[in-house]
């Protein structure tokens, strides 16, 4: 319940026709002997009892003139301009003459006149609403509010000294020093490439050559200049479908395509003499895809034993099962190294039709669509019926 003055009682109980100040009051009020005399039963029962000051603040209207005024008397420290344009969009709504809810002049006046002016010209500077209602007004504000806990908190943290995860160095030392191979499942941004980073450093130190394989050219791109910048630039080869840069580097970045051709070059040619020491695999979860995840198969079985596999994965969901797998394919123990916890937490936004973007769940209900998505949805569902009633019955030919 707002906190309402006795003057904006009074103007609320101006507002009000007699029936239905007896209304809110209850039949148990004696008959007041004037219209005043009712108004002052209605002022004392409403500062005595909270429910019928609410009663009484959700059926009253108030004329176009009795807003004015009470902005005016409510917060006179804003201009007249910014005043009128409140007073506009609480109108726009409404037929000429008909009363403005006093519900809606009360919950402006809480938020701030000159927060809602505000508002209103940061609404109108991103998308001209030039018809922006009271109704209109309150969603976007809501739509606002909601993008603004979506996107709280994103960006570049402040500088700290990096400490690695127990789970980063167990990996490291099982495949550097164990000898044996590995699979990462770990959500994103936990910090699988520091992983893979730290594994390839100490086989470039120990003079040793290594793979690094990504299902994508432009992530391959962005790993050459990553490592380029970590490694140098002479110990960094890149080589994709139509780049080919230091392929003789001791490291070299491809996609997983090219790796698996290579095996099959090694095959034919010189065998295991140019096998790698350290293979790393990214998205490796890419083995469960039906069009290309043959690439993935061939190359984890056709990699020679003496080489060690470093496999990184987000989203694989049995990565226990293909860590078996690995073991019983090549003859060597491949280790699962699970990290469940998601230090970056994870939200679900929307980009609506019209260029906004806004959470894909309610705040409060993370399993229900926010109900701007879900009245598009169900929107684009009877389109798609209305779309597929309007189609032509099939033809039979008479018999």
């Amino acid at each position: 319940m707002l906190k309402l003055t006795e003057e904006r009682l009074r103007c609320l109980a101006e507002s009000v026709d007699t029936l239905h100040l007896r209304g809110v009051l209850g039949t148990s009020v004696r008959p007041a002997g004037n219209r005043a005399r009712l108004i002052d039963q209605v002022v004392q029962q409403a500062q005595i009892h909270t429910a019928t000051a609410q009663r009484l603040y959700e059926v009253a209207r108030l004329s176009v003139e009795q807003v004015r005024a009470w902005l005016a008397e409510s917060t006179p420290e804003v201009d007249v301009k910014a005043r009128e344009r409140v007073l506009q969009l609480l109108t726009a709504a409404l037929e000429p003459g008909e009363l403005i809810p006093a519900q809606q002049v009360v919950s402006l006046l809480t938020i701030g006149l000159a927060t809602v002016v505000e508002e209103i010209r940061d609404i109108e500077r991103r998308r001209p609403r030039p018809h922006l209602d009271y109704h209109d007004f309150q969603g976007e504000r809501h739509r606002r509010a909601a993008l603004k806990k979506l996107l709280e908190g994103i960006g570049t943290p402040d500088p700290q000294p990096f400490l690695p995860d127990a789970f980063q160095l167990v990996a490291v030392d099982i495949v550097t020093e164990q000898g044996l191979d590995v699979m990462v499942a770990a959500p994103t941004g936990s910090g699988k490439t520091w992983i893979a980073e730290q594994a390839i450093r100490r086989v470039l130190e120990r003079g040793g050559t290594a793979w690094y394989t990504s299902p994508l050219k432009a992530l391959s791109n962005d790993k050459f200049r990553e490592f380029s910048r970590k490694f140098g630039p002479d110990a960094v080869g890149l080589i994709t479908g139509d780049r080919r840069i230091n392929p003789d580097a001791p490291l070299k970045i491809a996609t997983t395509e090219i790796y698996r051709n290579g095996l099959y070059d090694a095959m034919t040619r010189t065998g295991v003499m140019g096998a790698p020491d350290l293979v790393v695999f990214d998205e490796v979860h890419y083995l469960g895809d039906q069009n290309r995840g043959v690439v993935w198969e061939e190359s984890i079985i056709y990699t020679p034993a003496s080489t060690r596999l470093l496999m990184l994965s987000a989203t694989v969901g049995n990565a226990r099962e293909l860590a078996e797998w690995v073991t019983w394919t090549r003859g060597v123990e491949c280790r699962l190294v699970a990290h469940p916890e998601r230090p970056v937490p994870l939200r679900t936004g929307f980009i609506h039709p019209d260029g906004r973007l806004q959470p894909l769940f309610e705040e409060n209900h993370p399993g229900r669509l926010h109900p701007d998505i879900e009245a598009l949805y169900h929107r684009a569902k009877q389109q798609e019926a209305e779309a597929r009633n309007r189609r032509r019955p099939p033809f039979y030919r008479r018999r």
